[in-house]
């Protein structure tokens, strides 16, 4: 084995969350979302739900580069775990790949739509 064998490189995945009106969080995220970092966006998903009780959470995924099957299950995951919380949680600006892989799959309008559960409406200017 060379030395290069011994060092994997892992993607960069960056998380920001920001408060919105109404108990409501958006949270971003950038870079790509795999199987070696996807424990980091569940944990941000849920702890948003749980933790941080808010009603509703957008997630924009305007500036993911690459979401492999892990990435896209912790979505569904976090969406099914949002409801059954009584909050909610969806999907908004998906970059392009983002897009096609959902859209391929059939869940961009599952996802990218508010169930109406929460009672909380995004903002206009959103």
């Amino acid at each position: 084995m060379s030395p290069a064998d011994r060092f994997a490189v892992f993607p960069e995945l960056h998380i920001t969350v920001d408060p919105l009106p109404g108990q409501a969080l958006r949270i971003r995220v950038a870079g790509e979302v795999t199987l070696e970092n996807v424990a980091e966006l569940r944990n941000v998903l849920f702890r948003a739900i749980d933790d941080v009780r808010a009603r509703a959470v957008e997630v924009d995924l305007a500036l993911v580069t690459f979401i492999d099957s892990t990435g896209i299950g912790k979505l569904v995951a976090a969406r099914a775990h949002a409801v059954s919380s009584n909050s909610d949680l969806w999907i908004v600006n998906p970059s392009p790949g983002v897009r096609r892989v959902l859209s391929l799959l059939g869940l961009l309008d599952i996802l990218s739509t508010p169930t109406g559960t929460s009672g909380w409406a995004p903002p206009k200017s959103a």
